[in-house]
């Protein structure tokens, strides 16, 4: 979708005139609309003329106090649909380098095509994908998470979670894997008065109570297979974000640091483990991991995002 279209898609859904948005906006944020006339915002809705990022992503926390959605006149839209939105190249871009957690196999090996997203409960190979991140994750944190094969197993079977896997003719090359906690388990994880092995499936949250999503593990072969993982990610928080409140993530690693640092997560804590190592949480309301200047960039500018 065009900026221009989603403009005055939220306009008519709020049932103004162009005449009533100016006055709104400028009442909302007079610095950032002080100098907005009706002519301009015609002009934004047809296309003529776009605002910048920064007023952009000012009409869309506008349109959030409004509605009360973390990213209005987007709810309707189901997974698949919000997948469309995203641009893969702006994708790779906001996920920057990582060395450690983005493999460099080669990309002309996967064809796009051909590549699947799925659910890990949904995979034949699910014991194989689940062997395989235990050794993953112990060569990365150390067994940090420090689950059994038996209850990881019981986390990706259980609907609340996205455990999302990338493959390709039935080879695996990527998973990113999320649980959807209740908000006051997520404050404990949060500020790590809990860790994820004291986790048990009472604390999921199901989809009639709102929840936050929790990440636990990404690994992904090369940039493109990472870039459709994280497509599947966001378009998943889009579609559900009716019923997700918070986002958040707890890392170990230099080079998940650089990972997320594109990315709206803002540090909350900081705790130095027995082994010397530093375990830090980040969190964001999902309303404002959504209205970003580079998230806002990947959806609403994806006709002049290249598709290399």
């Amino acid at each position: 979708m065009k900026f221009s279209e989603y403009l005055k898609k939220c306009r008519e859904k709020s049932s103004f005139t162009q005449e009533q948005l100016v006055q709104e906006l400028y009442l909302y944020d007079t610095g950032l609309f002080k100098t907005i006339e009706t002519s301009t915002l015609s002009k934004w809705e047809r296309g003529i003329t776009k605002p910048y990022l920064s007023r952009q992503v000012g009409l869309i926390k506008y349109f959030q106090h409004k509605s009360g959605k973390a990213l209005p006149c987007f709810d309707e839209y189901n997974a698949q649909e919000a997948q469309k939105l995203i641009c893969k190249t702006g994708i790779q871009n906001l996920l920057g380098k990582s060395k450690k957690l983005i493999m460099r196999l080669p990309s002309k090996m996967i064809e796009v095509d051909d590549i699947s997203i799925t659910q890990l409960r949904n995979t034949e190979m699910i014991d194989h994908i689940i062997d395989m991140h235990m050794d993953i994750d112990q060569g990365l944190n150390s067994k940090f998470a420090d689950f059994t094969s038996n209850r990881f197993k019981e986390f990706a079977l259980h609907p609340s979670n996205s455990f999302f896997v990338c493959e390709h003719k039935d080879r695996f090359f990527g998973l990113l894997f999320t649980l959807r906690l209740k908000p006051e388990v997520f404050e404990k994880i949060m500020n790590i008065e809990i860790r994820e092995k004291d986790l048990t499936v009472d604390d999921f949250a199901s989809f009639h109570e709102v929840g936050c999503n929790y990440a636990i593990s990404f690994f992904a072969m090369n940039e493109k297979a990472a870039a459709l993982l994280f497509i599947r990610y966001y378009a998943h928080l889009i579609a559900n974000q009716k019923s997700i409140s918070e986002v958040g993530v707890s890392i170990l690693m230099e080079d998940s640091q650089k990972l997320i640092s594109n990315m709206n997560f803002h540090l909350h804590r900081e705790k130095e483990l027995d082994n010397g190592t530093t375990l830090q949480t980040y969190r964001e309301t999902l309303a404002n991991f959504l209205a970003y200047e580079k998230v806002v960039k990947i959806i609403l500018d994806k006709q002049e995002c290249p598709e290399g």
